[in-house]
């Protein structure tokens, strides 16, 4: 029995191949099936979370998020997975850690501001600068490391070489975004933050652990440069990178909790 002190995570990814390979690291107990979405309940370096595939899209994450909260009690949310880069500085296997999120098709106008969500004075979500904080150092453990992740040649198939941790802003909005020219009107500014990276369920993911007062996490890898000058094969990367991506982090992050 989970215990008001006792750290219980629930951890989501949108890439099946990302949700296995943490799935390797765990000690499962039990597995349940809601909503088709299998959650497997277990532990990783003795602490307890709770695993799954949330699909791709806002309200796929949202449901699954809520599902997490309520019907596994857990604390604390984490969510893995790739973004692609809407600033020029970003390179393919850089890693963004979200110290603010917004759904970037969100358009209440004229009722409400651009992005704000409605009925409420919030555009941005913010996690706690603790939270970030461990990610942060979980992400550039990794990255420190990364040669014992990866071999070097296919590091260097991906034009992976020295991968750079951020932070900053996410976008989220349920369009896969391939065109350059649409990141122009992703520049939206807070705090003298820019934009860093888009994706199709962060915010959504944050909204849902703000209504419920729980703290979350969104750690996002590169796939993709702004201007898709070093262009990959998703599906690829996916399998060959992101999924050890997101094995090698979660590895690091749960390693230094205490």
């Amino acid at each position: 029995m989970k215990t008001e002190n006792t750290l219980k995570i629930g951890i989501l990814g949108a890439m099946l191949e990302e949700v296995l390979s943490i799935k390797e690291l765990m000690n499962i107990t039990k597995e349940t099936v809601i909503a088709g979405r299998t959650y497997s309940e277990g532990t990783i370096n003795n602490i307890e979370v709770v695993l799954v595939f949330s699909r791709w899209g806002k309200v796929a994450s949202a449901s699954t998020t809520t599902t997490l909260i309520n019907k596994f009690d857990v604390n604390s949310i984490l969510f893995m997975g790739v973004a692609g880069a809407v600033s020029e500085n970003l390179n393919i296997g850089d890693i963004v850690i979200g110290n603010g999120l917004y759904q970037h098709d969100m358009d209440a106008r004229p009722f409400f501001d651009l992005y704000q969500i409605p009925l409420t004075s919030t555009i941005v979500f913010e996690p706690k600068t603790a939270d970030v904080e461990k990610g942060k150092q979980a992400a550039e453990r990794f990255v420190n490391r990364i040669e014992s992740y990866f071999h070097a040649d296919l590091l260097s198939k991906y034009s992976i070489f020295k991968p750079v941790v951020h932070t900053g802003l996410i976008a989220s909005g349920d369009k896969f975004i391939a065109d350059p020219k649409t990141h122009e009107n992703l520049g939206y500014k807070s705090r003298e933050n820019i934009t860093l990276a888009v994706e199709m369920e962060g915010a959504s993911v944050a909204q849902v652990c703000e209504d419920y007062q729980i703290p979350y996490l969104v750690i996002r890898v590169v796939s993709d440069k702004a201007d898709h000058s070093a262009a990959v094969d998703f599906q690829s990367f996916i399998a060959d990178v992101a999924s050890k991506y997101s094995s090698g982090i979660i590895t690091e992050y749960l390693s230094n909790r205490i």
